[in-house]
């Protein structure tokens, strides 16, 4: 399966929550908050739960269109959901998180940080310390 086969099973996936969304990412404030909320899960568990590089490269340029303030506002209700629920996967998807949000997201990655310290788990606290030096 080449890299761009995955990027459209992306984009599919997150037009069949909204029709038009991935062309729409930067305007996401305009959906319905369910719906919006579902892209953005859909965004988190592709990037983030993935061992892939064409889906984890998908949804890091998906994450991109997001607004900054809209992502740092609904990340601490969609992340919980579905993402550091199997103790085993914990570290792996709070550095594809923090990868996703490190850059853009100054406020969405600050939250990041203080919710992975509250697992208590001591890799994702090894992996804390990492990103920080």
């Amino acid at each position: 399966m080449s890299w761009n086969v995955y990027e459209e099973h992306f984009i599919d996936r997150l037009n069949k929550i909204y029709p038009g969304v991935y062309n729409r990412l930067f305007d996401i404030k305009a959906l319905p908050e369910a719906a919006a909320e579902a892209v953005l899960r859909e965004v988190l568990e592709t990037g983030c739960l993935s061992q892939n590089c064409g889906n984890i490269t998908a949804a890091r340029r998906a994450v991109l269109r997001l607004p900054p303030d809209w992502v740092a506002a609904h990340l601490p209700s969609v992340a919980p959901a579905c993402l550091f629920r199997e103790a085993e996967w914990r570290e792996w998807e709070f550095r594809r998180a923090a990868e996703l949000l490190a850059d853009m997201f100054p406020e969405a990655y600050e939250w990041l940080l203080e919710h992975a310290a509250g697992l208590e788990d001591p890799e994702v606290a090894e992996a804390i310390e990492d990103l920080r030096k």
